[in-house]
């Protein structure tokens, strides 16, 4: 009997199976035949107008608790001892969307599937934080799943306009939230859901799913994400309309760099574009060919935006544990309740911001992509006008415009990579405290802090070389005066350093900053 082709989807108790096959490349001439067939229109061949291939609109590995190892111990006795949890994949298509458990194997598993048109956001709600007052009212339905698709659950909702939540045990919609205007993303963390609109943020109670508090301040952006905001453990960072003094932290960054002789002349072209269009409208409105009343579509935004009291390129950072219920309002009269920091961050219209693992820092893009503003944030327990914000780095990816669609820090924010609309990824070295990349601090396993020298200062890299040169030599005979026994399996003397726990030392006289006798 043959055996199954891998290529084959198997059907399952838990959805589609999808085993692993070997990647295959295409010679050239089957690359040249693939190309013809999806370029040269079927109606010339004869053949009928049909598309089996989906278009995936969007694609991300999600971390969620589905393949989290510390709730699911029985991912390391499936994957023969290992502590690596399989890769949660979330695809959209223009129908629809899944997602998908990827084993080490190899073997894909479909967990969840819907076909109700495209998906524009969908995330993973986190197991909640329960708190002594309050109740998890989704517990048997979890783990949850938000989406925001085209149609709603009553059907006559205008296209994404609601938040509608799965639940992945059950496959069922448990709860639809209703929106006037379009969500634009999704955000969520052991607390609540943070819904984007186009100019306005909702957050609600992650286990009971009720409006906690609301922003309407927001600065619209260009796009590609019309409302960018960060989301971290606590922390929730958003643009802010307007820059109000007396609540604005100490620092921040009140200009951008100054521009290269390349992007000069890149704008000075667009500069004389501009003039030359404005002189062609000109002699086309005195010829009779256009109406007096036509507008200027390029320079009104401009003029307006010269008569708007908004200020673009700030940030506004609140505690979403300590905001009170209602609107959150950042303005002259208000005492500012649960506002951490608020500063400017750039010139022009913020595009993106992320947060750090810690949540410690943060890094913002404006709408023209060229530099990218690393902060750190130190709040104060009083007010954010004594907060300090940090200005560490200016990050410089080119000299022509791109759009930013995704921002992320690695896991101990010693990298940073930003992501384009032109299909560039740009990766920059980091420190978490400041200071200029090295190969000393990123050659390391750990961070390494150069301001303290804490690792020489401790003794713990003449530790770590005299374990490696004791497990090369099989350790040696101690003695001397003063001698006794060492870690190291050798001899000690005078000044010989003795610690019960291997890899720390037992004072700071075995620091190489101290004499030795």
């Amino acid at each position: 009997m043959a055996s199954e082709s891998p290529r084959r989807p198997s059907r399952c108790a838990g959805g589609v199976l999808v085993r692993a096959q070997a990647a295959t490349e295409q010679s050239y001439m089957e690359s040249v035949v693939t190309f013809l067939q999806d370029v040269v229109p079927q109606a010339y061949t004869g053949a009928p107008l049909t598309d089996e291939k989906e278009k995936v609109i969007w694609v991300r590995f999600e971390k969620a608790d589905l393949n989290d190892t510390a709730r699911n111990p029985e991912f390391i006795e499936m994957h023969s001892g290992t502590s690596d949890p399989p890769l949660c994949l979330m695809i959209g298509y223009t129908d629809g969307m899944q997602i998908w458990s990827v084993s080490l194997a190899g073997e894909a598993q479909e967990l969840f599937s819907v076909r109700h048109g495209p998906v524009r956001a969908a995330r993973i709600l986190p197991a909640p934080h329960i708190s002594p007052l309050k109740m998890d009212s989704f517990a048997d339905k979890r783990p949850l799943l938000g989406v925001c698709k085209s149609a709603g659950s009553s059907g006559t909702s205008p296209p994404y306009c609601c938040a509608d939540l799965y639940s992945l045990r059950t496959g069922e919609m448990v709860k639809s939230i209703q929106f006037k205007t379009p969500v634009n993303d999704l955000h969520c963390n052991k607390h609540i859901l943070v819904v984007s609109l186009q100019e306005k943020i909702a957050a609600f109670d992650s286990c009971t799913f009720t409006k906690k508090f609301f922003v309407t301040s927001c600065y619209p952006c260009p796009g590609p994400c019309l409302n960018p905001i960060a989301l971290g453990s606590r922390w929730l960072a958003y643009a802010e309309n307007k820059l109000i003094r007396c609540h604005q932290s100490r620092g921040g960054a009140c200009g951008d760099s100054a521009q290269s002789y390349a992007a000069t002349v890149i704008n000075a072209a667009k500069t004389l574009k501009t003039g030359l269009t404005m002189v062609g409208k000109v002699v086309t409105q005195l010829a009779g060919t256009l109406p007096a009343g036509t507008p200027d579509e390029e320079g009104t935004p401009h003029c307006v935006s010269r008569r708007s009291p908004h200020n673009p390129g700030v940030v506004t950072i609140i505690d979403t544990n300590s905001v009170g219920e209602g609107q959150v309002l950042v303005s002259e009269d208000s005492d500012g309740e649960g506002v951490v920091a608020h500063f400017p961050a750039h010139d022009k219209p913020i595009s993106c911001m992320q947060f750090n693992p810690s949540g410690m820092l943060l890094v913002t893009a404006d709408t023209l992509g060229h530099d990218f503003h690393v902060f750190q944030i130190l709040t104060h327990p009083w007010s954010s006008s004594q907060s300090a914000v940090h200005h560490l780095y200016t990050l410089h990816r080119g000299e022509t415009e791109a759009k930013v669609q995704d921002m992320c820090f690695s896991q101990d924010s010693r990298w940073v990579a930003i992501s384009t609309l032109r299909g560039t990824t740009h990766v920059f070295p980091i420190n978490p405290y400041g200071g200029t990349p090295c190969a000393r601090t990123h050659m390391s396993q750990r961070v390494v802090n150069r301001m303290s020298r804490f690792q020489k200062s401790a003794g713990l890299e003449d530790i770590e070389q005299e374990l490696n040169k004791a497990a090369g030599l099989g350790g040696g005979a101690g003695g001397g005066i003063g001698g006794s026994s060492c870690i190291l399996g050798g001899g000690g003397g005078v000044g010989g350093r003795c610690s019960p726990i291997p890899g720390l030392s037992s004072s700071p006289s075995g620091s190489p900053l101290h004499g030795r006798a």
